[in-house]
């Protein structure tokens, strides 16, 4: 009977050592699989393409479901394939990417939608990058991944949803008033220009918790950098377009669009840049004070920017600039810049202008500001928010002050 009982016990054990064994290898195999990257490499002599596209169908996969369980109806949706430059090797980065434009309903509204769609893509591996609030989308969800990979920090939007109707409306109302973006005598827009040439300005300007828009140059080092972690701590994103100065002389960029080029290298270079910037809404003009002059190279830059649902900021370089008119014109939405906030690298005196950009704001009811991604623009930008919003003046995205 002892024997018997031993012989129990001992078949026991046994059998909790496999259920322990079988538990942890599936939570080995699952590691194994969380840690699989999100892409495959493709290498072609000194070229390394670094491709996603597999894991943007999985997520579109999900995506879909989630649509599809909440019952919303899908207005329009359209595809198109991504293809960036790396920027610490030779190669590129690839993907698929969507946007769909979808109506929110009074049983599930943008909110709702929003919190189904980040849960019903965990088990795809992707992740809610961004939500973002425009005047004319209502909200935006961007869903995708991140990755590290050889010093690049990329990040890759492989799914757009704008939720739209009265339920999302009023959500995207909602949600601008937690973020202290309505009410108060005036709001002002403030762009911060030239993110891409260096990393310290990331993280100082991604530490200010307000509305803020950064314009990302394409093709710097830390483009992708900048634009990931604008998006990550819930700024907006959108592409610092180089266009011809004056002077040939103080032309800062390669890739930068001039008169001499024909409406078709216009178009492509336009593309290029667009491509190379992800999680852009809009576009504004790195110098230009002679290519927005120009009303012909200024409609091939609008054309294409209309053909990708983008807005246009004119930074206002030159007074003899056509850009805001001339968007107007062609239905691309605009506005424009109304004062350059840094032209001095002294705190006090961009504290001076902020003060100045103040008084404007609050005699027009709403205006736009440009400053740039240097480290005492953001400490000034930083001090001045109370004494802003003491007056009454509440900061937001500039797509909220778009006509």
């Amino acid at each position: 009977m002892q024997k018997r009982s031993s012989a129990n016990s001992r078949m026991k054990f046994v059998g909790v050592v496999l259920v322990l064994g079988i538990l942890l290898a599936v939570a080995w195999y699952m590691q194994r699989q969380d840690d699989k990257p999100h892409y495959t490499v493709e290498k072609s002599g000194a070229s390394t393409t670094i491709d996603f596209t597999a894991q943007a169908y999985k997520l579109h996969t999900a995506v879909d479901a989630v649509l599809s369980k909440a019952g919303v109806q899908i207005k329009s949706k359209t595809e198109s394939k991504k293809e960036i430059p790396r920027q610490n090797v030779e190669g590129y980065f690839r993907w698929h990417a969507r946007q769909i434009f979808v109506n929110s309903t009074p049983d599930v509204t943008a909110q709702k939608l929003q919190e189904l769609l980040a849960a019903g893509i965990k088990e795809a591996r992707g992740e809610v990058l961004a939500v973002q609030l425009d005047k004319q989308q209502g909200v935006i969800v961007e869903i995708g991944v991140r990755e590290t990979i050889d010093g690049d920090a990329v990040t890759v939007i492989t799914d757009r949803v704008y939720i739209s109707g009265s339920a999302g409306s009023q959500d995207a109302a909602n949600t601008a008033s937690k973020q202290g973006l309505t009410g108060g005598k005036a709001k002002m827009a403030i762009v911060v220009d030239d993110f891409g040439y260096s990393q310290e300005p990331i993280a100082l300007y991604t530490a200010i918790d307000r509305p803020l828009t950064f314009a990302v140059l394409p093709f710097r080092p830390f483009s992708n950098e900048a634009a990931a972690r604008g998006l990550a701590s819930g700024h907006q994103i959108i592409l610092h377009l180089p266009l011809e100065p004056i002077s040939q002389k103080e032309q800062s960029e390669e890739n930068t669009i001039t008169g001499s080029m024909s409406d078709a290298e216009i178009q492509n270079t336009v593309l290029r840049a667009i491509k190379a910037v992800p999680g852009i809404i809009g576009v504004n003009n790195h110098q230009g004070s002679r290519a927005t002059s120009d009303r012909r190279v200024m409609k091939q830059v609008l054309l294409a920017l209309k053909n990708n649902d983008l807005f246009f900021v004119d930074s206002r370089t030159s007074s003899k600039s056509v850009a805001f008119d001339s968007a107007r014109q062609m239905g691309v939405l605009t506005t424009e810049n109304h004062l350059f906030l840094d032209n001095s690298s002294d705190v006090g005196a961009i504290k001076n202008e902020l003060r100045r950009a103040a008084e404007i704001a609050l005699k027009e009811g709403s205006a736009t500001f440009i400053c740039h991604a240097r480290p005492h623009s953001a400490q000034a930008l930083k001090e001045m928010i109370p004494e802003i919003e003491d007056k009454g003046i509440r900061l937001v995205f500039v797509s909220q002050l778009l006509r």
